[in-house]
């Protein structure tokens, strides 16, 4: 047995000379390279652009190729640098709202529009003076866009096409409404100085106020059209409200949360994502991501990302999750599956809103 495990056999393969294999082996490489090649070439193209609020840009995030970050600056003609709050993609992907405030306060209040497809400015809507603009959204048509102005408690429609203020919706002294989402023909508007949110019905008019009991910051609608749910700063709480019963379900954050600002459920509407803020009210600053099981109505998840987290939108896909930090200058993306920051991406100086844009359309 020893001698035959010592004894060295040579087997000869006469068909595999050295220059075939090497050929063979350059064969596959190329094969190999070609299906990588392929495999990108055949995922759709898709960006997300972030608001710098002090910097008065927007980042473009190309998310086949991180490193195309491409910037665009919402300045005018005249030099005057305007602090860009929110952005939204429209619905259908054809274009892109910025929400944009004058550093002096005796210029007019801005909404700019950027085509997506060579990222310029295409459109400034002059909305007046004195209106501090917030948010901007798109009903699913993306034929109007609604506009959030806090001084002034309303919300302006402005047509998106002829980009014409078509409507104004006042709210009542003292709502100061800050976000807002679209669903179904509604409004859901977040007050913060009343404590509640308001409904409005666009074909009508009609206004309802729902009590929440906080500091209501953001409002968020699941795909399904089952729940709203709104950010209580004050009071470190999300509520969810259920559009059919109108009931109240309100979720305690943890103990360490600081104050949550912006929040996004993801397409199948089983997960929300809620960014904690903090910093107001004097308190620290914070670096977390709240994971709210929908159905169940509890905090399932604590996601570290950077400072001070706050605008937050999922890809259409539901499979990531992308996160501004306003104190570091960078967004974070989450992997839905394994909640895991994967990458982390510098943008513009004090990044705020941010939204999804891809070939089949922006999230709402």
């Amino acid at each position: 047995m020893k001698n035959i495990l010592k004894t060295k056999v040579k087997i000869k393969y006469p068909f595999l000379n050295p220059k075939l294999l090497v050929a063979i082996i350059l064969m596959l490489a190329v094969m190999i390279g070609g299906c990588k090649n392929s495999e990108k070439s055949n995922s759709l193209p898709a960006k997300v652009y972030v608001a710098n609020e002090d910097g008065g840009s927007i980042s473009v995030i190309d998310l086949q190729d991180s490193e195309k970050n491409t910037g665009i600056n919402i300045s005018d003609s005249s030099g005057m640098m305007y602090m860009a709050h929110n952005v939204q993609v429209a619905p259908n992907g054809k274009s892109v709202w910025v929400t944009a405030v004058p550093m002096d306060s005796t210029e007019t209040n801005q909404v700019v529009v950027i085509d997506p497809k060579t990222n310029k400015i295409k459109n400034r809507i002059s909305l007046g003076n004195n209106l501090h603009v917030a948010h901007v959204v798109l009903d699913n048509e993306s034929k109007y866009a609604f506009v959030t102005a806090k001084e002034i408690n309303q919300v302006i429609q402005v047509d998106a096409t002829t980009y014409k203020v078509v409507r104004k919706f006042d709210l009542g002294k003292g709502h100061s409404p800050h976000g807002l989402r679209y669903f179904n023909g509604k409004l859901y508007v977040a007050n913060m100085d009343t404590k509640n949110m308001s409904i409005v019905s666009i074909s009508d008019g009609k206004i309802i106020d729902i009590p929440l009991g906080g500091m209501t910051v953001q409002t968020a609608v699941t795909q399904d059209g089952k729940f709203v749910f709104a950010t209580l700063y004050d009071t470190k709480e999300v509520v969810r409200y259920d559009i059919k019963n109108a009931e109240i379900k309100r979720i305690p954050l943890p103990i360490d949360a600081q104050g949550s600002i912006q929040l996004y459920a993801t397409p199948d509407s089983k997960l929300l994502y809620v960014a904690d803020q903090g910093e107001l009210m004097e308190r620290p600053v914070s670096n977390k991501v709240f994971v709210i099981d929908i159905p169940n109505a509890k905090v399932i998840s604590t996601i570290t990302v950077g400072n001070k987290a706050h605008g937050v939108v999922v890809s259409k896909d539901g499979k990531t999750v992308y996160v501004t930090n306003s104190s570091d200058n960078t967004i974070s993306i989450i992997d839905v599956a394994t909640q895991k920051v994967t990458a982390t991406i510098p943008v513009g100086k004090g990044p705020n809103g941010i939204s999804y844009w891809s070939e089949k359309g922006g999230m709402p």
